[in-house]
């Protein structure tokens, strides 16, 4: 967001991810990575637990973000996280050239990348493994609860009074 102003929206977005992305933060026990010396002593981020995040595990805390802005826009759990496991994705689309009657022809894949350009799938590279300590924490009944009550619905889904 660099180079240009917050909205409305993006404030309320960030304010709305910030207590959640904090707990994460302290699920995740990131603060022991920390090169921060007053994070290992207090044994929680001292600091903005978002920067943190994206700078101790960049690949996966963007992913995180993407799975509870998904959540927060209303998306359920499972298409929250399928949407941000297609965001990591460096191609928006698949396709198989296959040749009907010659067996000896191998399908040949292609993908098109963001830019619009096609590549063997073979010449992409992908993403880097998330770190399987997230995927857990996604996975977890904690995230669906933490997100809801930010949000001002009960665990059942009925608004707050």
């Amino acid at each position: 967001m660099e180079g240009r102003k917050q909205t409305r929206a993006d404030q309320k977005l960030a304010e709305q991810l910030a207590p959640v992305l904090r707990a994460a933060h302290e699920r995740l026990r990131l603060w022991g990575r920390c090169s921060d010396t007053n994070c290992q002593r207090e044994r929680t981020c001292c600091g903005d637990a978002d920067q943190c995040g994206a700078r101790l595990a960049p690949e996966s805390w963007q992913w995180l973000r993407h799975v509870l802005k998904g959540m927060l826009a209303g998306a359920s759990h499972e298409a929250a996280v399928k949407a941000a496991n297609l965001a990591r994705l460096p191609y928006r689309v698949r396709r198989i050239l296959r040749w009907p009657g010659v067996p000896c022809w191998d399908p040949v894949e292609f993908v098109q990348l963001h830019d619009g350009t096609w590549r063997r799938v073979d010449q992409v590279a992908l993403p880097p493994p998330l770190d399987p300590q997230f995927e857990r924490l996604v996975a977890l009944p904690w995230l669906r609860m933490a997100v809801r009550a930010d949000t001002g619905t009960d665990v059942r889904g009925e608004v707050k009074v």
